[in-house]
């Protein structure tokens, strides 16, 4: 089982994983090239996918929450109105918009 984070909308991915790198102590994965571990979770580099930027996770490993908040501190490069999905294989675990998530990080 795969989870996987799609972002619709095209952004900086390598300053988002400088800011996973230096906010959040991701580091490159020992063991996979273009693999990434934040809170010792495995996840391949986002890329760019047909219309969104996709983070896809393996090893039946979850995705961290982390991966979520990092896009918060790109509202310049996320825009609130941009639609965040994130699903299990076919399974949907949540839909939002980056505002609804900047919004529940608040509190």
């Amino acid at each position: 089982m795969r989870e996987n984070i799609e972002i619709f909308h095209q952004f900086d991915i390598e300053a988002y994983l400088e800011i996973l790198k230096t906010k959040y102590g991701a580091t490159a994965h020992p063991a996979q090239s273009h693999c990434y571990l934040v809170e010792s979770l495995p996840f391949y580099e986002p890329k760019w996918v047909e219309d969104h930027v996709s983070i896809l996770g393996f090893n039946y490993a979850p995705l961290s929450i982390l991966l979520i908040e990092a896009l918060t501190q790109l509202p310049e490069l996320v825009p609130d109105e941009v639609s965040v999905v994130w699903t299990l294989e076919q399974e949907l675990i949540w839909a939002t918009t980056m505002s609804q998530i900047r919004n529940n990080l608040k509190r």
